[in-house]
C-alpha cells in the first residue's frame, strides 16, 4: 500500500514539473533567431569566413520584436539583439585593415624560377621541378606567401562589403527599437560603451536617436 502512494506521488510530482520544464525550454521565434546569429557569429570568430556574418546579420533581421508578447521577454531580446548588432560593428573594426589596398592584387599563380638548364616551367609548376635547391625553397615560400595574401585579399573584399552592409542595418535597429526616453537613451548608452571601442562610431550611433536640427 504504501509503495502504491509512493507511486502515485512521484507521478504528481513528475506531472507538475514536467509542464516547467518544458516552459523553461520553450523559445519564441525572435529567440531561436538570436541564438541562430550569435551561432554564425562564433563560427566566423573560429573560421574568419565572412560569410558567418553575413548569415548572421540576416538572421537578426528576422527578429520581430512587436511579435514577442511577454513584456521582460521583449525588453531581454531588445537588449540582446542590441548588443549582437554592436558586437558586429566592432568586429568589422577589428578584422577590417585600414592600409588595404584592393589594387594590390594577390597573383592566381607564382612564377617559378628557371632550373639550373633555363628549363620555364608555367605559373603554379610543381617545386619538385626545380632542380636548384636554394631557387626552389625560394619558390616554395612565395607560393606560401602568394597563398597568405590570396586568403587577406579575400576576407578584406568581403568585409569590405559587409562595412557597406551591417552599420545602416544596425542603426535602422537602433531608431526602429529605441526612443528618446531616459530608459532606453540608458540601455543604448550603456550597451554602446561596453561593445563599441571606437569613439567616432560611438559618436555616430549615439546621434541616431537625437532630433533632426533645422
Amino acid at each position: 500500500m504504501a509503495r502504491a502512494i509512493l507511486l502515485v506521488v512521484i507521478g504528481l510530482v513528475v506531472l507538475i514539473v514536467t509542464p516547467i520544464q518544458t516552459k523553461a525550454k520553450f523559445m519564441t521565434q525572435g529567440q531561436e533567431h538570436l541564438k541562430k546569429a550569435q551561432a554564425h557569429v562564433a563560427k566566423f570568430e573560429a573560421e574568419r569566413e565572412p560569410e558567418r556574418l553575413r548569415e548572421a546579420y540576416m538572421a537578426l533581421e528576422n527578429v520581430s520584436l512587436a511579435e514577442e508578447r511577454d513584456p521582460r521577454t521583449r525588453d531581454q531580446l531588445r537588449m540582446d539583439c542590441l548588443s549582437l548588432w554592436l558586437y558586429l560593428l566592432e568586429l568589422l573594426d577589428r578584422f577590417l585593415d585600414p592600409n588595404f589596398d584592393p589594387k594590390d592584387v594577390p597573383q592566381r599563380l607564382v612564377q617559378p624560377p628557371p632550373t639550373r638548364g633555363d628549363v620555364v616551367y608555367p605559373p603554379g609548376a610543381d617545386p619538385a621541378l626545380i632542380d636548384d635547391p636554394t631557387a626552389r625553397a625560394q619558390y616554395e615560400r612565395a607560393i606560401i606567401s602568394n597563398r597568405e595574401k590570396t586568403i587577406r585579399y579575400r576576407l578584406q573584399i568581403q568585409l569590405s562589403r559587409l562595412q557597406e552592409q551591417i552599420p545602416p542595418r544596425a542603426e535602422k535597429f537602433i531608431h526602429n527599437s529605441y526612443t528618446s526616453v531616459p530608459r532606453d537613451q540608458a540601455e543604448l548608452r550603456a550597451a554602446i560603451d561596453a561593445n563599441i571601442t571606437n569613439p567616432v562610431h560611438r559618436a555616430s550611433l549615439l546621434k541616431v536617436l537625437e532630433p533632426d536640427q533645422k
